[in-house]
């Protein structure tokens, strides 16, 4: 018996030290290209993921508050919805390039990136540049917050993502209620 118990525990553990080792980002510390290699490699799990789940982006910039819902099972055309949450305007079907996550995959691949700084401590990537400073919060090796300041953002106030993997109840009733944008008042 207790060698049954000690097989077990032993499949136990080397199946959660090799389950780890997959991990891009947990309890990792990397600087340099490996931290950009990271970085990178993150994003497109996200992006890979948000294409396959859906999910929601919430996106704060100063005082205003902008929801983002995506569903992939929706007929094209109708996959995106946006939504303010400041003021009682409906929500409208918006672009697919209105994913910030997709944006993010292109600003990581810009000029801009070249002479960057990537850091990665704590499940957090911390990009510096000449004028701006890129967070990007991870968890389970997808982005789960950004906040980006400085003129990568083209405004002088933090741009924060929160991203959610899956469409909630909440959600999904927000985005049932969406409108045509020219339909919206």
């Amino acid at each position: 018996m207790s060698k049954r118990f000690i097989g077990a525990t032993m499949v136990a553990l080397l199946i959660t030290a090799v389950l780890s080792a997959c991990s891009i980002t947990d309890h990792k510390n990397l600087s340099g290209n490996a931290a950009r290699d990271a970085a990178t490699a993150v994003v497109e799990n996200s992006i890979k993921t948000f294409a396959e789940k859906g999910g929601t982006e919430t996106l704060s910039v100063a005082k205003k508050e902008l929801v983002l819902i995506y569903a992939p099972s929706a007929p094209k055309g109708k996959q995106v919805v946006t939504a303010n949450l400041a003021d009682k305007t409906p929500p409208t079907f918006d672009d697919p390039k209105s994913i910030s996550i997709n944006a993010l995959k292109t600003l990581l691949a810009s000029d801009i990136m070249k002479d960057a700084e990537f850091k990665l401590s704590d499940n957090v990537f911390t990009i510096t540049g000449k004028d701006f400073v890129i967070e990007l919060h991870t968890q389970n090796d997808l982005v789960m917050t950004s906040v980006i300041t400085g003129k990568a953002t083209g405004s002088s106030v933090p741009q924060i993502v929160v991203s959610a993997y899956g469409i909630s109840k909440e959600a999904k009733k927000l985005f049932d209620s969406a409108v045509e944008p020219a339909t919206a008042q």
